[in-house]
């Protein structure tokens, strides 16, 4: 990478970049998130098989979807988060899950992904979906070099996500997770490149060929 592209690459975080973009895929519509998107995060949240999944608790109420939507909304484009976008169902225009860029690394081009879903809407494809569009919009928009992911030992769900996205595991944190039982999980640490992107080598850009 030349000293040039260095300029550009860090020039992107300027006053054109003051907020998450509309992505869109063949089912879904990627978007900022929404205050209006309370009641649809809360249709998930709630439950015991999400939260616990990703290392939160499941929302009581209405009020605390809210309250995490408004926290969510004010990290978006800050020194070190990218944001939160939505994943809005075509069909039915609801809301189901999000996925969320943090951690961001402005000196070193690198950001964290993160991701929930839905359960009615599991085992279809859509978070690799969406996965992959975000990645391509960091990769090509934001000009990152390092994409990062992990998962709990126990999410094998994530885990196949990651898989299918093209992440390659780079090592385990173990027991490094306190959870919400008072256990501790191993984290399962994994990373995408730029040069692996650019020479095609993920899974999902070698089915398009």
């Amino acid at each position: 990478m030349t000293s040039s592209s260095i300029i550009n690459l860090n020039n992107v975080w300027g006053e054109n970049m003051s907020k998450l973009p509309i992505l869109f895929t063949e089912r879904l519509i990627i978007r900022p998130l929404s205050i209006n998107d309370a009641q649809d995060m809360y249709d998930y949240s709630y439950r015991d098989n999400v939260g616990p999944r990703a290392g939160w608790k499941p929302h009581q109420s209405i009020a605390d979807s809210e309250a995490v939507i408004r926290s969510m909304i004010n990290q978006t484009m800050t020194d070190t988060n990218i944001g939160i976008f939505a994943l809005e169902y075509r069909e039915n225009k609801k809301m189901i899950g999000t996925i969320g860029v943090h951690r961001y690394d402005k000196t070193n081009l690198s950001a964290e992904v993160g991701y929930v879903l839905h359960p009615d809407y599991w085992c279809k494809g859509l978070m690799v979906e969406a996965l992959t569009k975000v990645i391509m919009w960091l990769f090509d928009q934001m000009g990152l070099y390092r994409i990062e992911c992990s998962h709990f030992d126990f999410n094998y769900q994530s885990k196949r996500v990651i898989e299918k996205c093209g992440f390659t595991i780079e090592g385990i944190s173990r027991k490094k997770i306190v959870l919400s039982d008072g256990s501790r999980a191993d984290l399962y640490n994994y990373a995408i490149l730029r040069d692996e992107y650019l020479n095609k080598q993920l899974p999902w850009q070698k089915k398009k060929e």
